[in-house]
C-alpha cells in the first residue's frame, strides 16, 4: 500500500489539532491528498430538549450547532491554508452528520489511512468525538491515533512494532509498511515467552521486513508490573521511538472492556502516535 489518500478526523479540539499537524506532515511527505472530516451526531441539548421546547427555540439550538460546525470547518481551512498554496487541489473538507463513529467508519473505507487524535470529550462535545478504538476495530482501515500536544518533529526515524503473532498484528505490519520503509530502524517487540517470541531465521517478521529494506532490532522482554501494555510503552520510551505499531483487539472488544485491555491502556497512556489495525 502506498499512502496517497489520507482522512483526518477533525473537530477543533486540542488532540485533533495535534492530529492535523501530523496529517499535514504526512501529506507533504507522501504527496498525498488530505481530507478533513467532521463526523457528528445531534448534540445532547437538541436530543434532550427537542420534544419539550418551542419550534423557535429548537431552531435556535440547531443554528448554534451549525455555527459551531462552521467554526470547526474554518479552523481546518486555516490550518491547511499554507499547504494548500504549496500543493493546490490536495486538501478537502466534508461535514458528515448522522453519528460520529458510524459516519467516520463509512468514510474511512475510501482512504488509505485515518489520522485522528486521542479521544477527548465532555457533555457538550461528545457528539463531535468519534472513538479511535472503535474506528480501528470496525472501519477496515489503519488508524493513526495522535496524542494531545504531540509535535510532528517527534515522529523520528525509530518505530516499535508490537508483535504477538496474531492476525491483527500482521494486518498492522502490512498497513504500516510504507511508514516503516522510511524509518532508519524498527524495533520488533515480543512480550513473554509465547510462540511469537521464537525466531525462525528466514521465515519470521525480521526476514519479511528485511526484504522490504527495513532494518530491524529484535527484542523479547518479560511482562513487567504494568503488564503487556506497560512493557510495550516502556520499550517505546527506552528506544525514544516516534511511532508505535500494533494490532487492535486481538480478543473480543467486550472482553477487552471488561478487563481493561492492552489496546485501551496503550491508547490512554501513549506519548507517541499509535498506528492500529484490526
Amino acid at each position: 500500500m502506498t499512502i496517497k489518500n489520507i482522512l483526518l478526523s477533525y473537530n477543533g479540539l486540542p488532540s485533533s489539532e495535534a492530529a492535523l499537524r501530523v496529517a499535514l506532515k504526512m501529506a507533504e511527505k507522501y504527496d498525498a491528498h488530505l481530507t478533513g472530516v467532521l463526523s457528528h451526531g445531534p448534540s445532547r441539548m437538541s436530543v434532550a430538549l427537542g420534544p419539550w421546547v418551542t419550534p423557535d427555540l429548537l431552531e435556535s439550538i440547531r443554528e448554534n450547532e451549525v455555527a459551531m460546525r462552521d467554526k470547526i470547518a474554518a479552523g481546518f481551512r486555516a490550518g491547511v491554508a499554507q499547504a494548500e498554496k504549496d500543493r493546490p487541489g490536495k486538501y478537502h473538507w466534508f461535514d458528515l452528520g448522522g453519528d460520529a463513529d458510524e459516519s467516520l467508519m463509512q468514510a474511512a473505507r475510501f482512504y488509505d489511512i485515518v489520522v485522528m487524535g486521542q479521544y477527548e470529550s465532555d457533555a457538550e462535545t461528545a457528539h463531535l468525538c468519534p472513538h479511535p478504538d472503535t474506528i480501528a476495530l470496525r472501519s477496515g482501515r489503519p488508524v493513526l491515533i495522535v496524542p494531545n500536544g504531540f509535535d510532528p518533529a517527534g515522529m523520528n526515524g525509530h518505530a516499535v512494532l508490537a508483535w504477538d503473532g496474531g492476525r491483527a498484528a500482521a494486518v498492522a505490519m502490512a498497513d504500516a509498511m510504507p511508514m516503516m520503509e522510511n524509518k532508519s530502524i524498527v524495533t520488533v517487540l515480543t512480550v513473554g515467552d509465547g510462540e511469537a517470541s521464537k525466531r525462525r531465521e528466514g521465515m519470521d517478521v525480521v526476514a519479511h521486513l528485511a526484504r522490504h529494506g527495513v532494518m530491524t532490532d529484535w527484542k523479547n522482554v518479560p511482562r513487567n508490573g504494568g503488564g503487556i501494555s506497560g512493557a510495550i510503552l516502556d520499550m517505546v520510551d527506552e528506544k525514544d521511538a516516534g511511532l508505535l505499531i500494533m494490532g487492535a483487539y486481538e480478543h473480543s472488544k467486550f472482553t477487552e472492556e471488561l478487563i481493561g485491555g492492552v489496546t485501551k491502556e496503550v491508547l490512554r497512556r501513549s506519548k507517541v502516535p499509535v498506528l492500529m489495525s484490526h
